[in-house]
């Protein structure tokens, strides 16, 4: 009897913590606003093999039609469905960022020596580390509100880059460099 109260007591243990896990795009009491350098790049990741062979954390969900979601500036693009974070992926000129029209996590360091917006998307060149955009042109025709959503647990994946669209934010990883982005209004992680 003894055991089997035990064991029942765990399993509400183990539920009702498992209940508590769940978060959305708010920001959690002491959380920090910002990280650099975090790993694993977001919360929904995956360790299947990239087309390189790497093992590098991807993001998991289900995939979708990258001809969905074609941008005729970055080759392709999608927004959240809340609209407030858009990523491209061009693949053609070994590209891809995130842009987010509202956040509250503190700006990247570099804002004082940007003459235009600054700290308000992140992109990678050439497989390079994820970093802040000082930018004053537009990156995917989608940032104008026209682009496909992606919907929440979904990903997209172009070439040897896939993002992860989930309520928690956007996770992009490539997987030929291994370097990833995780942005939310909250926070940010390059990796």
């Amino acid at each position: 009897m003894t055991l089997r109260l035990l064991a029942v007591t765990i399993g509400l243990c183990l539920a009702l913590a498992g209940c508590a896990a769940g978060s959305d795009d708010t920001e959690e009491p002491g959380a920090s606003p910002s990280s650099v350098g975090a790993s694993p790049v977001g919360p929904d990741t995956g360790t299947e093999g990239g087309p390189d062979g790497s093992t590098v954390p991807r993001p998991e969900g289900a995939p979708v039609d990258p001809d969905v979601y074609t941008d005729r500036i970055a080759g392709h693009a999608f927004a959240t469905p809340t609209g407030n974070i858009v990523c491209f992926i061009d693949a053609e000129a070994a590209t891809w960022g995130c842009l987010i029209a509202q956040h509250t996590y503190a700006e990247p360091t570099g804002a004082e020596s940007c003459p235009a917006a600054f700290g308000n998307g992140f992109s990678s060149v050439q497989g390079g580390t994820p970093e802040p955009l000082c930018r004053g042109d537009v990156l995917a025709a989608a940032e104008d509100g026209s682009g496909a959503i992606l919907p929440y647990d979904q990903t997209l994946t172009v070439g040897s880059v896939t993002c992860q669209s989930a309520r928690t934010g956007v996770t992009c990883v490539d997987q030929r460099s291994g370097h990833g982005l995780f942005l939310s209004k909250a926070r940010y992680a390059v990796t």
